[in-house]
């Protein structure tokens, strides 16, 4: 009866902390909130093709409940539905590289600037979790429980994740501001089985995405911005499984000022966060049990940058650490951005 439970408290594990993929856990979408910097919601302003390169990282040892409490009070069910409360000790590490393709084409749609973009994130992920029992279960059954450890990773190798492809890409500018309003796709391209564990790279469905950002600029110059965006994700059933994803709704948030350095380089520097909240239900019979409820978090943190004008290229490191999270990991973010236009 111990291997019995053991196996299944094991198994649990798996699916909820190996089943993290690249960018996603137990009903975490593909929308990384803290990807991004403060401006690149909006259209380039200049006609032309413009290229990016995102690296990030996302790590945490903290995994959230329900109810914002850290899992050390872990609910598993056993045989004959015998219930063990168990502690985990978990680790993520996510590292993402993505270059992204721009591409203003000069026209014009209800008087807006229409662009399109494509972002094909590479990424690696290595979960773990450590597990010790409680509860329910005798004092022999505790030491054959306590240091239990589950692990996995993708072998460190990056690999193809799911491609983000913005085919609508429109930005309403004047002196004072700028209205973006993007709709864009998610495809399944990224390794995954529905028992692929650890080894899946994508997250196995396809998952549409509005957005909606604005920019208030005090000056002429453009030189402080103050941005809030809006993304909607609508998540498709998982591939091999009875399983869809509730959506997500993000805000972003963001302020920065430009200073400059010399007549040629100039400073980018300001605070920003984001909020993300799980907004539909999971459903399906192949949701998980553990986790299952709908999922939050809030995170702060900011930017610093430099950008050459006349080379129309520009560098920005950001980092978020999250302060609050419900049924989900909570972590810091640090992210460094290259940015150059044709």
């Amino acid at each position: 009866m111990i291997f019995v439970k053991r196996k299944l408290i094991s198994a649990g594990i798996v699916l909820v902390m190996l089943g993290w993929s690249a960018v996603g856990v137990a009903g975490v979408g593909h929308y990384l909130p803290g990807m991004f910097n403060t401006r690149d919601f909006f259209v380039p302003e200049k006609e032309g093709v413009y290229t990016a390169l995102y690296l990030g990282n996302y790590s945490t040892n903290t995994l959230k409940d329900k109810n914002g409490n850290n899992t050390n009070n872990a609910v598993f069910e056993g045989p004959a539905g015998n219930k063990l409360t168990a502690n985990l000790d978990t680790h993520i590490d996510l590292n993402i590289i993505s270059p992204v393709f721009m591409w203003n084409t000069g026209y014009k749609i209800f008087g807006a600037d229409y662009a399109m973009y494509i972002a094909l994130p590479f990424t690696s992920t290595s979960v773990g979790a450590t597990l010790s029992a409680f509860s329910n279960i005798n004092l022999e059954q505790q030491a054959n429980f306590r240091g239990t450890s589950v692990s996995g990773s993708n072998n460190g190798t990056i690999g193809l994740n799911d491609i983000y492809v913005q085919p609508l890409w429109l930005d309403w500018r004047g002196k004072h501001y700028d209205i973006a309003a993007g709709y864009g796709f998610y495809a399944p391209t990224g390794k995954y089985s529905p028992d692929g564990g650890a080894n899946n790279i994508g997250l196995g469905f396809w998952a549409h995405q509005l957005q909606l950002a604005g920019a208030y600029y005090p000056f002429d110059n453009q030189g402080t911005a103050l941005t809030l965006a809006g993304t909607y994700e609508i998540n498709q059933k998982t591939a091999g499984k009875s399983f869809v994803q509730g959506s997500h709704f993000t805000l972003n948030w963001g302020i920065d000022q430009f200073l400059p350095i010399t007549d040629d380089v100039l400073l980018n520097i300001g605070p920003a966060g984001y909020l993300q909240w799980q907004v539909q239900a999971n459903h399906g019979a192949d949701q998980p049990q553990f986790l299952n409820s709908n999922n939050r978090v809030y995170g702060v943190g900011g930017q610093i940058g430099v950008a050459a004008p006349k080379l129309n290229s520009q560098v920005t490191f950001h980092y978020f650490t999250e302060f609050d999270a419900q049924a989900r990991p909570q972590g810091n973010y640090a992210g460094l951005t290259a940015a150059l236009g044709f």
